[in-house]
């Protein structure tokens, strides 16, 4: 393929073959973006959606040159695997060339920092020391490149991670302040976020009146009402109890789902349908 066919991308991901599914799991995330309304770009022919993924240990070979030639951006996912893998560091080698190391991204995905960064990445600088006696002596230290983490001990903390992470790589991808992106994201999620809770809340206090309208029914008409009431109630139990569990990561809005429902279980107490209890006897 020559040069002239190539595509060119936005960002090129790189990692270990191992480390297959959390590439693509990134790219997935970046690329499923939106950027909010309103936001002007520092270089409008930027982007983030065009993206190539490497997972298979490709050997250098031409293709792989123009191919990262044609790429702004490389992200490295870096883990103990990937720190001593030739094709990995041959790539981060071959990209440095060509790019401003700004334009190189780490993504921890698996173990330490010292056994997961290819060994580029490791800086080791003589800092100066100021002894007790006053005199100056000079000490190496190393120093690890700032670098996205997505390592979680559970799936809800890495989908959280990769929610955060994702937003700061496009930031640095589009020259943006990632504070001025996360603010912006989470203004129109939270306009988003109530607009649906006050659909909900809507629904719930519908449910209510419903299930009130039934309880009565019930005492005027017996157990076959009773039985619908009973399973009503259950249902009313069931979306009370998991509706807080759907928005366990957003907690402006769990706290809202958890004030309304709050608000039902009160009401339907006051008409006598108290949701989980036992109607039969109504």
């Amino acid at each position: 393929m020559t040069v002239t066919e190539m595509n060119n991308y936005d960002i090129y991901i790189v990692s270990a073959r191992s480390d297959a599914s959390a590439a693509e799991e990134l790219a997935s995330s970046i690329r499923n973006y939106t950027l909010p309304k309103g936001t002007i770009l520092p270089d409008a022919s930027a982007g983030y959606h065009r993206i190539i993924t490497d997972t298979e240990e490709k050997a250098m070979d031409e293709t792989v040159r123009n191919t990262l030639a044609h790429s702004s951006f490389l992200i490295v996912l870096c883990s103990p695997d990937a720190k001593d893998d030739p094709g990995v560091n041959a790539k981060l080698t071959y990209f440095r060339e060509l790019r401003n190391n700004t334009n190189i991204i780490a993504v921890i995905v698996r173990g330490d920092p010292a056994d997961a960064f290819p060994d580029s990445f490791i800086e080791k600088k003589l800092v100066p020391h100021v002894l007790p006696d006053m005199t100056i002596t000079e000490r190496e230290e190393t120093i690890e490149p700032i670098a996205a983490d997505l390592r979680a001990e559970d799936p809800k903390r890495y989908k959280q991670l990769l929610r955060y992470e994702t937003l700061r790589i496009i930031a640095s991808v589009l020259g943006l302040h990632p504070d001025d992106l996360e603010q912006r994201h989470r203004s129109r999620t939270r306009k988003a976020m109530l607009t649906m809770l006050a659909v909900i809340s809507a629904v719930c206090l519908f449910a209510a009146g419903i299930f009130l309208y039934l309880g009565i029914a019930a005492k005027r008409e017996g157990d076959l009402a009773a039985e619908q009431i009973r399973l009503n109630t259950e249902i009313t139990e069931r979306t009370l109890n998991e509706l807080p569990a759907l928005f366990a990561d957003e907690p402006e809005a769990l706290s809202y789902i958890q004030e309304t429902a709050e608000k039902v279980k009160e009401e339907l107490k006051k008409n006598g349908i108290s949701a989980g209890t036992d109607t039969d006897g109504q």
